[in-house]
């Protein structure tokens, strides 16, 4: 098997994250030498003439900036915290709901607890702008339970970028007509099928976290109002439900991640399925213990793995040979059907679409392979090999969207809800 590093980012303009330039209240930035209203300038421990700034500007020790963050009802309180390049840094954190706090760039995270200040400590070594976001378990009525040992991606990936509305920014309303419906079917592995029919509306997976074009960019979906992944496409594949009446739901949201409206109203579709008890889900599919069909002409696949700037992996698969079914549940048909993502060795999920969110992974290296199966489940092979291909992802520390129930680190929690609440502005 071939493996080979193509990662790299998504688009042009997203470079490393200490050159990024974080918009502001929904698109302004305070200059430099300026504190707007949600700005805290930190201050270091004392005046000019204390004595441990005295031995701080004579190099003995670091400078040292203390603030006090508070986050109640979903809002963090300064929203842009400004300390000094080289300074030692103190967040006093209070929470009105137990979570972490995680600084991208400097890819730090912090614990809290209800009801206690907790010290987040950290040397502020490289300028830039940084977002801040809360990493934090639903309240109990959103659906927690949803999950069983959900893996898909992720906002996410990660969106995650899992957050109520968008990357702090309001709806954006569509300046023309769009339209959005979905149906979802359980298939006899447990998993979901769902639909995504629109009008009006163009998918751009590779504009994801760029600029807001009219009537352009991806999908969420949720099932009992946790949101799982980014969607990429008219069809999407979710894993591991819950047995039970489950409520599934996609909404279309612009490429910085701001929900669309049309006429006023969210372009979203709810439909609820029945996920029956299973005696296992069978990780989706298990393509290498069936029987291959041989491609009737020449089949390939280039894999590419783009990290991510807000956690996790964008997926794209690139076929040469292949086309991805429009419909599903069909018999075969030479040279179509799905692809099926493998991460580590480990079934993650099926692609009915060339680009799926996956969640971030933990430290090191990780490979993504993918296989290209016909509709009917069976792997496809040409001159007897199995059509597949794989690349390798560094690790991105962090996952949003990953949407996917988000993951940290390797270990996955079901049903994280993930919330960008601010930056961390580092000045030289």
């Amino acid at each position: 098997m071939k493996i080979m590093n193509r990662v790299r980012l998504l688009a042009p303009w997203l470079v490393p994250v200490s050159a990024i330039l974080f918009l502001v209240a929904c698109g302004t930035s305070a200059p430099s030498d300026q504190t707007p209203v949600d700005v805290a300038t930190s201050e270091t421990a004392a005046a000019a003439g204390s004595g441990s700034n005295a031995e701080a500007r004579a190099g003995n020790v670091p400078p040292e900036s203390v603030v006090a963050v508070t986050f109640t009802e979903d809002l963090m309180d300064p929203k842009t915290i400004r300390v000094k390049q080289g300074e030692s840094v103190t967040l006093n954190l209070s929470s009105d709901r137990p979570g972490s706090f995680h600084i991208h760039g400097y890819d730090l995270q912090q614990e809290v607890v209800v009801g206690e200040v907790t010290p987040f400590q950290f040397l502020a070594n490289a300028t830039g702008r940084f977002g801040i976001n809360f990493h934090g378990a639903p309240e109990p009525e959103s659906g927690m339970a949803v999950v069983a040992a959900m893996k898909s991606g992720g906002d996410g990936t990660g969106d995650h970028n899992n957050h109520v509305g968008s990357m702090g920014h309001g709806p954006v309303e569509a300046s023309a007509p769009v339209m959005l419906d979905i149906t979802a079917e359980v298939d006899d592995k447990g998993g979901v099928h769902v639909a995504i029919q629109t009008e009006g509306w163009r998918w751009e997976p590779e504009e994801v976290n760029g600029a807001n074009k009219d009537g352009a960019g991806h999908a969420h979906v949720y099932a009992d109002g946790v949101k799982l992944s980014r969607v990429y496409g008219n069809y999407h594949y979710i894993t591991d439900l819950e047995p039970g009446t489950r409520e599934i739901k996609v909404s279309l949201n612009s490429n910085d991640h701001s929900e669309l409206t049309w006429q006023g109203q969210l372009l979203e579709s709810v439909v609820s399925v029945t996920v029956p008890e299973m005696a296992s889900t069978d990780r989706h599919d298990k393509a290498s213990m069936v029987e291959g069909v041989e491609a009737r002409a020449p089949m390939s696949l280039e894999v590419v793995v783009h990290e991510d700037p807000l956690g996790g992996y964008n997926v794209q698969v690139v076929p040469h040979g292949f086309e991805f079914s429009r419909s599903l549940g069909q018999e075969h048909e030479p040279g179509k059907g799905y692809a099926q993502l493998s991460i580590d060795g480990e079934v993650f999920n099926r692609m009915y679409v060339p680009w799926l969110q996956a969640p971030a992974q933990g430290e090191g290296m990780h490979t993504f392979k993918v296989a290209l199966l016909n509709d009917e489940g069976r792997p496809y092979e040409y001159n007897g090999q199995q059509v597949q291909d794989a690349a390798a992802g560094a690790a991105t520390g962090h996952s949003h969207d990953g949407g996917s129930g988000h993951e940290h680190g390797t270990g996955q929690t079901a049903g994280i809800v993930e919330l960008e609440v601010g930056y961390l502005e580092v000045l030289p």
